[in-house]
């Protein structure tokens, strides 16, 4: 447990946190919301959801307000954006946490599913993250955190869904580059948690494994600590799952380098080619191109 001196607060922070009806989205509302923030909660449901968990923060002497217009597209992240902005200022940090799922492999489902399903989980967060820029942008602070999945490194079943994923990983990293100039950083999450994506899961039993270890609160923790003040880490994908915490990284293998190489010379280099052994840990674009470029002569090019 951490020091009463770096106890996390968000007293006069304002959060726009999407998908906040239920869940991840839900648990991170309320955490923040008790330590001080001014909490936008964005989630369609008709059931009310929102408006609840807007109760349940202002019981214990927050400041939410609920927002029930759907994500995906980028005129709606406008309205969004701008009806947090007129409630409570501009937003210094957006949680991109609404998702869908249509499970199946790629060559499945109709193409409005498979639309619906990259337009919720990756258009969304791209035009709420371009929505809110500016204010950041202005004020040279800001927190973003996307959640992602661990299916964007592919399962089989679930082909949108795991292309969605694997895009925000994408735009999770190269937004943070971007941005961390203007003192705003971008992290991503993939969580393990017993959320409304796994209720038709077949496995009964699984489903109660998976409430019973991994709560959709101990999410929250850890991005709670992303959009703090305190963290000072960007462009990184961070996995959590009950008290599990690590980071998620891309490797390159040492490979190997033959300019007269023939299609045929391949099968035999394989096992070279895969040998992770002395591999390069991948940040971004840049070391990978660093690797690349090891192999030849320098350009001469400043």
């Amino acid at each position: 447990m951490g020091a009463a001196s770096d106890l996390i607060r968000f007293d006069s922070k304002v959060a726009l946190i999407t998908g906040a009806g239920a869940g991840i989205g839900a648990s991170t509302a309320l955490e923040l919301g008790k330590r001080g923030a001014r909490v936008i909660i964005n989630d369609p449901a008709s059931d009310g959801r929102a408006e609840a968990i807007c109760e349940e923060i202002r019981h214990d002497g927050g400041k939410a307000v609920a927002n029930t217009m759907p994500v995906g597209d980028f005129d709606t992240a406008r309205l969004i954006t701008g009806f947090a902005e007129e409630t409570f200022g501009p937003v210094d940090i957006l949680v991109n946490n609404a998702g869908i799922s249509r499970p199946g492999p790629f060559w499945t489902r109709t193409d409005e599913e498979i639309l619906d399903v990259l337009n919720v989980n990756l258009t969304a967060p791209y035009a709420l993250m371009r929505a809110v820029w500016p204010g950041m942008a202005e004020k040279k602070s800001g927190r973003i955190v996307n959640l992602c999945s661990s299916a964007a490194l592919g399962s089989g079943v679930s082909g949108a869904y795991a292309a969605s994923k694997a895009g925000l990983v994408g735009l999770t990293k190269d937004a943070a580059i971007a941005a961390k100039p203007y003192g705003v950083l971008v992290n991503g999450v993939m969580p393990s948690a017993r959320t409304a994506l796994l209720d038709n899961h077949p496995d009964r039993n699984f489903r109660d494994w998976m409430e019973k270890h991994m709560p959709p609160a101990f999410i929250a923790k850890l991005i709670c600590w992303l959009v703090s003040e305190q963290n000072t880490s960007t462009g990184s994908i961070y996995s959590a799952a009950g008290g599990y915490v690590s980071k998620i990284a891309f490797t390159e293998s040492k490979g190997i380098f033959d300019a007269e190489l023939e299609p045929e010379d391949l099968p035999h280099l394989l096992d070279r080619v895969s040998d992770f052994e002395d591999s390069t840990l991948i940040n971004d674009q840049a070391d990978h191109e660093k690797v690349v470029a090891s192999f030849f002569p320098s350009p001469g090019i400043r």
